[in-house]
């Protein structure tokens, strides 16, 4: 697939937002680069960017200014972030942070919310086999990375409280 001649030029509408992103992912989620130009605010905002524009990080990057490949930006976090375990648990405390103090005021009597999430995969798992689960097929595959994730429903919203990866048995 060939680069486009030109940058598209989106911007993130608010800073706020952005600024919010930024500083709670910097704040759970150290990453430890290492032999790389690539700073941490490079990957949190090309994160963000994908995030906000619902892109693939290949598309995030060749949109971005002086961003880093794709392939690149995801060999670099690879190495710098924790494992399965260590990811989940940063995870989990940064959502339980994110939940405004209100919730907990008044009744508790919340809806509760459960989620799995099968994200198709056709390769081979990274590290070990139980990184991908079996299902039905869906996109050409009975091969899934999952997760679960508990939700609490308050005033027609939801807060996500806690996140679970799933795992082959």
């Amino acid at each position: 697939m060939s680069k486009p001649t030109s940058k598209i030029t989106r911007t993130i509408r608010s800073e706020q937002v952005l600024n919010a992103f930024v500083e709670v992912v910097r704040k759970n989620l150290p990453l430890d680069l290492k032999n790389t130009r690539i700073t941490a605010d490079d990957i949190v905002y090309a994160l963000a960017y994908a995030n906000v524009h619902r892109l693939r990080i290949e598309s995030a990057c060749q949109e971005l200014q002086g961003a880093p490949s794709g392939n690149r930006l995801r060999e670099v976090l690879v190495d710098a972030l924790p494992d399965r375990v260590g990811m989940q648990r940063m995870l989990n405390r940064m959502f339980r942070q994110q939940l405004h103090p209100s919730i907990w005021k008044g009744k508790r009597d919340f809806n509760i919310a459960i989620d799995l999430t099968l994200i198709p995969y056709h390769g081979k798992p990274y590290e070990d086999k139980k990184e991908i689960v079996r299902s039905l097929p869906k996109s050409g595959t009975t091969h899934f990375h999952g997760y679960a994730t508990v939700s609490i429903v308050r005033d027609d919203r939801r807060y996500v409280v806690a996140l679970h990866f799933i795992e082959y048995q």
